[in-house]
């Protein structure tokens, strides 16, 4: 339980929080991919419009931690993670629910999303 709670206190290491992203990101890349495979529906231009929009995850968290950097704050990285984290974690949540993953908020999510 210590070590556990080690580990939530060093969320804001700049390590870590590249870390978590990178895994939310590949999580989101591999069930989109198995998404498409299981719907048939592999599309190299959506393949890459969402490597753009990893890339662009990528360039924001590394803004953030050149702009905490040099003023001198932790705010900025931990920002662009929190939104990151959770945009790819809602997104990997709604691939599983259409892996055929029984999941015990899907409604909620069909509902934000319009059901699609």
């Amino acid at each position: 339980m210590e070590e556990f709670v080690q580990k939530i206190l060093e969320v804001n290491n700049p390590k870590t929080l590249f870390l978590l992203c990178g895994i939310f990101v590949f999580s989101d890349i591999l069930t989109g991919y198995l998404k498409a495979i299981k719907n048939k529906k592999v599309n190299s231009s959506i393949s890459r419009d969402g490597f753009i929009k990893k890339i662009s995850w990528v360039v924001a968290l590394i803004l953030g931690f050149a702009i905490d950097y040099f003023v001198k704050v932790n705010l900025f990285l931990i920002g662009s993670a929190i939104v990151c984290i959770a945009t790819e974690g809602v997104s990997v949540y709604e691939n599983l629910g259409e892996l055929g993953i029984k999941l015990p908020f899907k409604k909620y999510f069909e509902k934000m999303s319009g059901g699609e």
